[in-house]
């Protein structure tokens, strides 16, 4: 098996395009379970809050799917991007078609200019990007969420320099537990 996953290539990482929206959701009902994460998505982009959404495929299959949405400081003062969600089907996980996603994402925040990025997602993951608990810059979240979960990100020296305090999602996350 673990030569089997050294041998493959890795997959294509591509922006979403508007004929794309139907696998997306089928990706998060797959890999979530649910449909919270598919409504979250259907908002951040009626909502235009949408910066990047990237999308995983090989051979022509699409595998995965990862967001980056415009959120913001409670005082206004700072933006703020959220990476959520991530997504992989269940068969193509732990492959690192995640890792591809992230990786691509926050090298193409970077490159547009973006600053500072959260995410609210396992600890033991998201650090292999970077990321670290985001209470070291003085951040907090605004949802109930495990010890270490809520993990903060500078794409820029000293991003987060003067920035701290709660940071504010909009009311498209309202219902994600």
């Amino acid at each position: 098996m673990a030569a089997a996953r050294a041998a493959r290539a890795a997959p294509a990482i591509r922006a979403e395009q508007a004929d794309d929206a139907e696998i997306v959701r089928e990706i998060l009902l797959a890999a979530f379970g649910r449909e919270a994460e598919a409504r979250l998505v259907d908002r951040l982009n009626a909502s235009g809050k949408v910066v990047c959404s990237l999308i995983a495929e090989e051979e022509g299959r699409v595998l995965g799917h990862v967001v980056f949405s415009q959120v913001g400081m409670a005082d206004g003062a700072a933006p703020v991007l959220s990476l959520a969600p991530l997504a992989v089907l269940p068969a193509f996980q732990r492959l690192g078609i995640g890792s591809a996603l992230v990786s691509a994402g926050l090298q193409r925040m970077r490159l547009a200019g973006h600053a500072r990025v959260v995410v609210l997602g396992d600890p033991a993951y998201y650090p292999r990007f970077g990321f670290v608990p985001a209470s070291r810059f003085g951040l907090t979240c605004p949802f109930p969420v495990a010890e270490g979960a809520f993990m903060a990100m500078a794409l820029a020296r000293d991003a987060w320099r003067g920035v701290a305090g709660m940071v504010q999602y909009g009311h498209e996350f309202d219902d994600l537990e």
